[in-house]
Order: C-alpha cells, then sequence, then structure tokens
C-alpha cells in the first residue's frame, strides 16, 4: 500500500474536543479529519472539497508522536457575542476571556495511504520541494506549524502476533493492549471518519501512550512503513 509520511511540528497546538466547548480542550494528537485538512491546506485545496479530493472514504491515516504530551492553559480574549448582533467590539465588556488548554512543543508523524492518485503525487512533490500551498497548522490558526517530509514508502501486512506499535491504537483493532507500569496512557472517543459536509461518519476509540512510547498490542491489523509498525484508521 502506497505510503506519504512525513513530519508536524510547532509551538503550540489545539485539537478542540467537541464535547467540551464553554472551556475548550484539546485532543493530544490530530484526529484523522483534522490530519485530512492539513493535507488539504498543504495541497492548496479549499475547505469544502479536500475531502473528496484526497478522498475520505478510502484514504488511510496514522499519527504517531514524536514528543511527549505537555499541556498548558492560557486565556484567549474573544469577542464577546452576548447581546452584540454585529460582533463589533462594542458596549462596557466587548471582550470575553476563554481559558484554552494547549499542547506544548507537538511533534507527530503522519502516514497517508491509499488516498486518491492526483492527490498522493501532488503532495509527494510538494513536501519534496519543501513547499505548502497555504501555510498548515496545529489546529487553530493560530498555532502555525513546520512540515518536514520523511518519505514515499511502502506499507506491508505484518503477521498476527504480539506487536509494538509506534502509532495511536484505535483499540477495536487490538484483540489485547498490554499496558506497562509508570507509563500514562490515556483513552479517548475520537471522529476517525468525516464526511465532506463535515458530519462525521464513524467514532471510534484509541489508546494513547502520553510519553510517545510504542505501546505493545495483539493484532492482526499491523502494517511496517520504513521499519516502525503502525495501526490506520
Amino acid at each position: 500500500m502506497r505510503t506519504i509520511v512525513f513530519e508536524i511540528q510547532g509551538q503550540i497546538g489545539h485539537f478542540r474536543k467537541p464535547y467540551a466547548p464553554v472551556s475548550p480542550v484539546t485532543y493530544p494528537f490530530p484526529p484523522p479529519p483534522t490530519v485530512m485538512g492539513i493535507v488539504g491546506a498543504i495541497c492548496g485545496y479549499g475547505k469544502d472539497e479536500y475531502a473528496e479530493k484526497i478522498g475520505w472514504d478510502k484514504a488511510r491515516i496514522a499519527v504517531s508522536l514524536l514528543s511527549p504530551v505537555k499541556r498548558f492553559r492560557a486565556g484567549l480574549n474573544l469577542v464577546n457575542t452576548k447581546g452584540n448582533k454585529y460582533f463589533r467590539l462594542t458596549g462596557e465588556s466587548p471582550r470575553t476571556q476563554i481559558p484554552y488548554e494547549f499542547l506544548k512543543d507537538p511533534a507527530y508523524r503522519i502516514y497517508l495511504a491509499n488516498a486518491n492518485d492526483v492527490t498522493m503525487d501532488r503532495l509527494c512533490d510538494l513536501l519534496k520541494n519543501d513547499k505548502t500551498v497555504y501555510t498548515p497548522s496545529l489546529g487553530l490558526a493560530q498555532c502555525l506549524a513546520t512540515v518536514s517530509f520523511c518519505g514515499e514508502m511502502e506499507a506491508r501486512d505484518v503477521s498476527p502476533g504480539e506487536i509494538e506499535i509506534s502509532s495511536v491504537v484505535p483499540k477495536e483493532q487490538a484483540s489485547e493492549i498490554y499496558y506497562e507500569p509508570g507509563r500514562r496512557y490515556t483513552r479517548f472517543r475520537i471522529p476517525e471518519k468525516m464526511r465532506p459536509d463535515r458530519r462525521v461518519e464513524k467514532y471510534g476509540e484509541v489508546v494513547v501512550d502520553e510519553g510517545a512510547n510504542k505501546i505493545k498490542v495483539e493484532t492482526t491489523l499491523a502494517f511496517e512503513v520504513g521499519g516502525p509498525h503502525v495501526l490506520f484508521f
């Protein structure tokens, strides 16, 4: 399976969990729909077309953490929309401060496989030449990111058994997860596939080692990509 691998990192990141709108908190990594948006930005696709051009229904995505998860909170000054019909800075309190949870120095390795051939070719050419059409970000527009190309590789099936996985682990793809003492694991529900009209097609549970360590699992669905073993969404 043809796979393009690249790394993305920045000083801060925020991937909002949809069930925490009042005081936004973040996933520790970009969920697959967010990765699709990052690829769309690199390739120069509009927000209404990138899902179709990439092939949202067949593209396979895996994400590896390259640095331990570090969180901090900061207040953002937003326009106070209460009683502010035209969103203008008027009245006694034109702004409201909302505490956001951010990731500090996030870095990830992204694996994109089985996307449309035109997108794969375009993405590969742009990354090889260290170019992007739109500026990539890690969630919010303020969270600017840099991208580096790792290569075009072949994802090969791995024999079933106990395997150390370098990527985030979709729980449904592992019949057994071996948790090691002293490590920091988190499990939560994420959107895995999102339609072009931004309706979520599929949710799933994932397991993440927030220390960016490999996770040993029992699985029949692992792939070897340039050395590391990953599980694709």
